[in-house]
């Protein structure tokens, strides 16, 4: 269940912020590793995993 949750982060996340999302996750996860907060660090943990495998499955893009 909270799997799925990540993945409507990242769904989330790679609408708003497009190919920039990867490295907005990451930096989450390294300010929860700072703050010591081992809840947010697997959280956001789970969102970046989960954003770089929609990005590894995603079709190819068209030619415009």
């Amino acid at each position: 269940m909270q799997f799925a949750n990540a993945c409507e982060t990242a769904r989330m996340m790679i609408q708003l912020h497009g190919l920039q999302a990867q490295a907005i996750a990451q930096r989450h996860v390294e300010e929860m590793r700072r703050q010591n907060d081992t809840a947010g660090l697997d959280r956001w943990s789970q969102v970046h995993v989960a954003i770089c495998e929609l990005r590894r499955t995603a079709p190819p893009l068209q030619p415009a």
